[in-house]
């Protein structure tokens, strides 16, 4: 199967929208590792509670309606979830999303959760899955034994039978993804 795993559009309908012209002509599965939206409230005033949505979150229904992949909860929507205290379409939807997920010997999460370097390198303990799919930091590269390994635009790279963490890059201004071939093993860094 070839998965498009794409992380961060951060409510950019442009983005996403080129990011998923660009992905549909590859594979018709998607996968998004979170923050689809942009929280309107900074860290340190997320002790705050709001009822205006405006105040929170920009809601577009051009952007809602692009919506229609699995997605997974981002730090974005956790706290959007967190400060937004009423009923809305954009609550309810992250309601439903899941921290991580997995497919056969991968697992995809949005990022948050893993500690990172102060070069913003993910530091991700071994553990049951070899493959891990994360965004967070819109930098994309394959790492391993917590090294970066040169990752070109367009050209596959082959997963031998270790372990791997794959950023994907971000959808907002860089409009890029990754194309996971999970027969050939390879991982694509795509650009929209």
């Amino acid at each position: 199967m070839k998965l498009a795993i794409i992380s961060d559009p951060h409510g950019s309908f442009d983005d996403l929208k080129a990011v998923l012209d660009s992905v549909r002509r590859e594979t018709e599965h998607i996968l998004c590792l979170g923050d689809l939206y942009e929280c309107h409230i900074g860290k340190k005033r997320r002790n705050e509670r709001f009822h205006e949505v405006p105040d929170v979150v920009s809601y577009d229904p051009d952007y809602e309606a692009l919506l229609t992949f699995p997605s997974l909860r981002g730090n974005q929507e956790e706290r959007i979830d967190e400060v937004l205290v009423v009923s809305h379409p954009i609550k309810t939807r992250i309601s439903l999303l899941p921290e991580q997920t997995t497919l056969d010997e991968a697992l995809f999460l949005h990022g948050h959760q893993v500690n990172w370097s102060p070069a913003w390198e993910p530091i991700v303990e071994k553990g049951k899955y070899p493959l891990v799919f994360i965004g967070h930091s819109h930098i994309p590269g394959i790492y391993r034994k917590g090294r970066s390994i040169p990752w070109e635009i367009g050209k596959p790279f082959t997963l031998k039978k270790k372990r791997y963490v794959i950023n994907v890059g971000a959808v907002i201004f860089d409009r890029e993804w990754c194309l996971y071939d999970t027969k050939a093993r390879t991982v694509t860094r795509m650009k929209a």
